[in-house]
């Protein structure tokens, strides 16, 4: 018996791997090293001997990659919102308890409502998209 799986990336797979990212944040020259080191608790020189490879990213423990790589992928969101974080993180809470008080109004449509919220908040991507619909609609 064959069973199909789902093959969508997720918006992380579609930035690259862990170490794509990490080599795109410290490629990244007009973030300064001394706010990634602040933003990983990396140490500031060995930020400045990865830029300039006299360490090698590569030979690189996972933990600092992943460390390079969230702040890449926390990067890329607030590209994504522009420096609306406040208004963001606002919408979403909007977000949630419209769907709640959508989901109290039909018992029938309750756990299908909740699942699509649940679906929506769970993925950046979308809760992207649909936060730039709500702030054009302003």
């Amino acid at each position: 018996m064959s069973i199909l799986l789902n093959s969508q990336n997720s918006w992380r797979d579609d930035l690259g791997s862990d170490m794509d990212k990490a080599k795109a944040l410290l490629a990244d020259t007009e973030i300064s090293g001394a706010l990634i080191a602040k933003n990983t608790g990396i140490n500031q020189m060995n930020i400045s001997n990865y830029r300039t490879g006299k360490t090698d990213v590569k030979k690189a423990k996972w933990e600092i990659i992943a460390k390079l790589a969230h702040t890449y992928e926390a990067n890329w969101i607030q590209e994504q919102i522009g420096g609306e974080t406040t208004e963001f993180v606002n919408f979403i809470r909007k977000f949630s308890e419209a769907v709640s008080k959508s989901a109290k109004t039909d018992d029938k449509m309750a756990d299908t409502i909740e699942l699509l919220s649940n679906m929506a908040i769970s993925d950046v991507i979308q809760l992207i998209e649909l936060y730039k619909n709500y702030i054009d609609e302003d």
